[in-house]
């Protein structure tokens, strides 16, 4: 009996004491980190809220990264280099109070580790780590910069699409990520080569790859022109020039540069600035300077037709736009029906259809004065009962003269009209009562010529 009550007194103290020690352990951890616990890679265990918050600081600030760049080491960035700023210590508290001190005993046999909540709570500076990585010879001042696939143009080729390129400046934002990353790693390595800002646009961005594709079918767009009895197609070469992309990456044609083509053509083969042969009345041959008479490409409308053509990807063949007159004329555009004014014999013919039908003496300009201009023209207008205005550079004062016919056939005041007021036509006359430049006609030969004339009729003054 006695054995026994020994026994039990020894069982009671054995309990008193195990329950005394995990009491003890409840008090103890009641302001205190459980075993076994870490945060971030920092071991809190038995520690007090502000110990462990002390601790996680300061082993943050003692982080080190080393950096490499192709398989070769750069250095090594401390992070309490970069002006570390632990943001959520209520992180820690909130662990802290997660865990029951109740519970303390089993905490030996399985810990508690906390990491990815504290990544995001380190504000570093970034201005601190452009001048770190600029003490270790990392300038993005000094690296290439990615570049955006895009469509360049080759002279001679056209558009291609460029691939894009990634160049080696490094994308400080997700180099700061990298570092946050690494702050639960004892070892940390960090690869620059993975941090190299990427082009924001590839050769397979379906947008850019949609442009290319209108481009192409632009540029294989085959116009043709038609001019007399030649073909112009236009080259490929040239309608890559005249594209360009609005702020929406839309295709735009630039109008002035098609019109500027369109100056080869005239060129080539537009009759308006041409001297031509002509077989006259009494002096055979004689060369005749350009005036109105001729044709060239209307450019302004003939550019926009052809930017509408471009827009609409169809082949198309026609006649281009025209300005003047001739075009559909044989030869030098004069044709057999024509105003024929000889100002050395102060004479003027009109022919139709080959055949003279009209010879009448006139006034031309008064010599060395205003002398009429020589030249190709053709008439613009009719008017009946008109009123002439301008200014009298001879008697120095303006004018109004009224007459029956008028005819004009250039941009500067040039016409036929009956002269009233002329005592005499032909011979000499004009030496010294000529007109302003217009050609002076009896009136009632005039009458005749007015009815005979029709407008668009090749008017020939040499």
């Amino acid at each position: 009996m006695r054995r026994f009550m020994k026994g039990l007194t020894v069982l009671f103290v054995l309990t008193l004491l195990v329950l005394g020690a995990y009491a003890f352990g409840i008090g103890y951890y009641a302001n205190r980190f459980q075993a076994n616990t870490k945060i971030a890679n920092v071991d809190v265990s038995n520690l007090t809220l502000v110990q462990a918050e002390e601790l996680i600081e300061e082993e943050m600030l003692d982080h080190k990264v080393t950096l490499n760049e192709n398989g070769k080491s750069i250095g090594t960035i401390e992070l309490k280099d970069l002006d570390p700023v632990l943001t959520n210590k209520g992180v820690i508290e909130k662990v802290y109070k997660s865990q029951n001190p109740n519970h303390w005993l089993f905490y030996y046999f399985q810990g508690d580790t906390y990491d990815a909540s504290l990544l995001s709570g380190v504000e570093m500076d970034h201005k601190l780590l452009t001048e770190r990585l600029k003490a270790l010879g990392v300038d993005n001042t000094n690296r290439t910069a990615p570049k955006d696939a895009q469509l360049d143009y080759q002279e001679g080729k056209g558009y291609e699409l460029a691939e894009e390129e990634t160049g080696n400046q490094i994308d400080l934002a997700e180099l700061m990520a990298g570092f946050y990353q690494e702050l639960s790693h004892e070892d940390s390595q960090l690869e620059l080569s993975d941090y190299y800002s990427q082009p924001k646009v590839t050769s397979q961005d379906e947008d850019l790859q949609a442009i290319y594709q209108e481009v192409e079918e632009a540029l294989s767009t085959k116009i043709t022109l038609t001019i007399k009895d030649h073909k112009e197609v236009i080259p490929k070469e040239e309608i890559a020039k005249w594209v360009y992309f609005d702020e929406n990456n839309e295709i735009v044609y630039d109008e002035t540069l098609v019109s500027e083509f369109l100056k080869t053509y005239n060129e080539k083969y537009a009759s308006y600035l041409n001297p031509r042969q002509f077989q006259s009345t009494n002096q055979g041959t004689v060369t005749v300077q350009p005036g109105t008479l001729g044709w060239s490409i209307d450019r302004e409308t003939e550019a926009k037709q052809i930017v509408a053509d471009l827009y609409a990807q169809k082949d198309v063949e026609r006649d281009p736009a025209i300005i003047g007159t001739g075009y559909d004329l044989p030869g030098n555009e004069i044709g057999d029906t024509y105003v024929e004014v000889d100002l050395t014999y102060q004479t003027m013919y009109v022919y139709q259809n080959g055949q003279m039908v009209i010879s009448t003496p006139i006034v031309s300009g008064r010599a060395g004065i205003a002398d009429t201009i020589p030249g190709a023209y053709a008439i613009w207008n009719k008017e009946i009962d008109a009123k002439l205005k301008g200014y009298n550079w001879i008697y120095e004062k303006e004018y109004t003269t009224p007459v029956k016919y008028w005819m004009p056939f250039d941009t500067v005041g040039q016409g036929i009209h009956d002269a009233s007021w002329q005592p005499t036509f032909g011979g000499d006359w004009y030496l010294s009562n000529g007109s302003l430049g217009c050609i002076n006609t009896p009136t009632n030969v005039m009458a005749q010529v007015f009815n005979t004339v029709e407008v668009g009729t090749p008017v020939i003054i040499f």
